[in-house]
This record gives structure tokens, sequence and C-alpha cells, in this order.
């Protein structure tokens, strides 16, 4: 006759070796946006991207890839190797500069000292090398920083 205790037992040793395994979390979106952006003397603007890690657990990003329309004009392509491990549910910024058309200079030079700031739209791609490429879209505005020359958030 089969001892019930044994079953219980094997029942529960199976559970437990089950729940040893590692837990595979799916990787949310990241998505990106401008934290500030300042105008250095040559035309450059300098961009602080803040890129954003939505999963609960650490993410290493790679290639950023994104379009930058600044009012309804293009001001430029970012296209930069992150290379940057983001903890769960935490952000982290990338530096990058580059020459605005002159179009999209002249129009964040006439919006930016609007009460509401000029708009803006980043558009591209996020790549993570152990999952996928992400596609994102932001849009916001920027406002000048209270006392800081030429910097905007």
């Amino acid at each position: 006759m089969p001892n019930p205790l044994r079953y219980l037992l094997l029942a529960a040793t199976v559970t437990a070796l089950a729940a040893c395994g590692p837990v595979k979390h799916p990787i949310n979106p990241p998505n990106a946006s401008i934290q500030q952006l300042d105008v250095l003397p040559d035309g450059q603007w300098k961009l602080q991207v803040r890129l954003e890690n939505f999963s609960d657990q650490t993410v290493h990003y790679g290639a950023f890839k994104a379009d930058l329309r600044v009012g309804d004009e293009t001001a430029g392509k970012i296209d930069v190797d992150a290379n940057m491990d983001i903890p769960g549910e935490n952000a982290d910024i990338l530096e990058t500069t580059l020459m605005p058309g002159a179009g999209a200079a002249k129009a964040f030079k006439s919006a930016v000292s609007h009460p509401d700031g000029v708009a803006y739209e980043l558009k591209g791609t996020i790549d993570i090398p152990s999952a996928k490429e992400f596609k994102f879209e932001h849009s916001s505005r920027l406002s000048p920083v209270p006392g800081v020359a030429n910097s905007y958030r």
C-alpha cells in the first residue's frame, strides 16, 4: 500500500525545485525625453537625453537613434551608442551635441521665450541588445532655466 506521506514529500520537493529556476521578466519598452538643452556659443545644441527604464530589472542599452523636431522644423538626427546599464525602474542621462538646421534654430529662438515654451518631439529607436530594438515617440516642451542663460528644460 502506498505511503501518502511519501507522495506529499515528493510533491513538495518538485514544487521547491521548480521555484529555484530563474524567473524571466519581460523588458518593458523604454522611453526618452530631453532633460536639458544648452545652446552653445557656436550654435550647437548640447542635449541631455533622459533614458527611462520601465522594467523591474537592470537593462543594458545600446544604440540610441532619434529625429529631433522643434516646433514644425527638423532640428537633426541623434545617433549615439548609449552603452550603459540602467537599474530597474530608473533613468540615466545620455549626452550628445548636434548642429540644428537653420529653420529649427530660428523656430527655437523665436518660440522659447513664449510663456509656454517651445514644443519638441523625439522619435526613433532605443536598442536593447539582449532583447530587441524598441520604437519610441516623446513630445513635450522646453522653457528657459531661470537664472541660467542659454539653458532650457
